[in-house]
């Protein structure tokens, strides 16, 4: 699946409706995206709508959901919310669960929302890194697999989670468990989920949405001042990067040249930081996705796997290809790509 912000929707839509897929709409007001697209695409494409309360809330053990007051009156019920969430035509809605940081209040948010009975309800768990190491993904795993609704898992934190062995490897526990687990607002960590147990994933059309910081303190970046540039999804190499960053790559070398069937045709080092030009690269990087989605699910379950780790190989060969072919030896693959190769199967 993927996963958009209300102002992007119907570009997201177009696209992804065409493939048979679905959408998860991020958004504090996301209803009205919601009925639009789901108007437009009907059961052609699956909708799911996030509040996204993690961003501005903190569970506790005694209030795990984010449940305000309307008008200084009454605060509405879970189900009540969860209804209105619902009504307006998505298939699916997350709970606004507040960020976890303990167990506690991750045992707290399964209870409440265990008591939920109405169908297409989905808890959200956004949860910190550590609660994926050591005893502590034991634990997370056990408190997840009570949960009687689909769970999307959210991990929080700075920086690419994944980079870390023991994060990874805490994902692929948590995805094997007994519980139907999706992983949300993610990268190419997704297809690790679905290879691994997991019900799938959901890729987000924005870098916002493929990294989930919570709290007052913004996103940080490795580089000072901040790259503007286009992220780019270069196929051949399966990562996300900067269009400053690979640019000189292809300086001595054949550039890169958009081939997706329906999408920009374009040299993708030409991009630059017009607007215009973000939008083309957002569209090209979902574009160039969705084929490797649609392999992975039509893969039969118990040979998963086997698949993504050969693709992963074949993606470490590319590099190679590259740094070959442009000269460059610097090339180097994703922190979070090296530790999912590691792991193996």
């Amino acid at each position: 699946m993927a996963t958009s912000a209300a102002s992007v929707s119907d570009a997201v839509g177009e696209v992804v409706g065409s493939a048979f897929s679905g959408l998860v709409i991020v958004d504090e007001r996301c209803a009205r995206a919601a009925r639009a697209v789901k108007a437009t695409y009907r059961s052609r494409l699956i909708v799911g709508k996030d509040t996204a309360a993690y961003m501005r809330y903190t569970a506790t053990p005694s209030e795990p959901m984010y449940l305000p007051s309307i008008l200084g009156g009454a605060a509405p019920s879970l189900a009540t919310c969860m209804q209105d969430q619902l009504a307006d035509g998505a298939d699916f809605a997350l709970t606004p669960t507040g960020r976890i940081r303990d167990l506690a209040s991750l045992d707290a948010a399964v209870t409440q929302a265990n008591a939920l009975t109405i169908p297409g309800v989905v808890l959200a768990t956004p949860v910190p890194t550590r609660l994926f190491t050591g005893s502590e993904r034991v634990r997370a795993a056990a408190i997840l697999e009570r949960s009687r609704h689909p769970v999307a898992l959210i991990v929080t934190g700075q920086f690419d989670p994944f980079a870390e062995a023991q994060v990874a490897e805490g994902l692929r526990v948590i995805a094997s468990s007994a519980a139907d687990v999706f992983l949300h607002r993610s990268d190419f960590a997704a297809f690790e989920a679905l290879a691994h147990g997991g019900l799938g994933g959901s890729i987000g059309y924005l870098a916002g949405l493929r990294h989930t910081v919570t709290g007052r303190r913004p996103a940080k970046t490795r580089k000072e001042p901040p790259d503007r540039s286009p992220i780019v999804l270069l196929p051949e190499i399966d990562s996300f990067r900067h269009q400053a960053v690979f640019e000189p790559w292809f300086r001595n070398a054949r550039p890169p040249i958009c081939s997706r069937p329906g999408c920009c045709g374009r040299d993708l080092t030409t991009l630059t930081n017009k607007a215009a030009d973000h939008a083309v690269a957002n569209r090209h990087n979902l574009r160039a996705w969705l084929p490797l989605g649609a392999q992975l699910t039509t893969t039969p379950v118990a040979d998963r796997r086997a698949w993504l780790h050969a693709y992963r190989q074949a993606v470490e060969n590319a590099y190679a290809d590259l740094r070959r072919r442009t000269r460059v030896r610097a090339i180097t693959m994703d922190d979070s790509q090296r530790t999912w190769l590691k792991l193996g199967l």
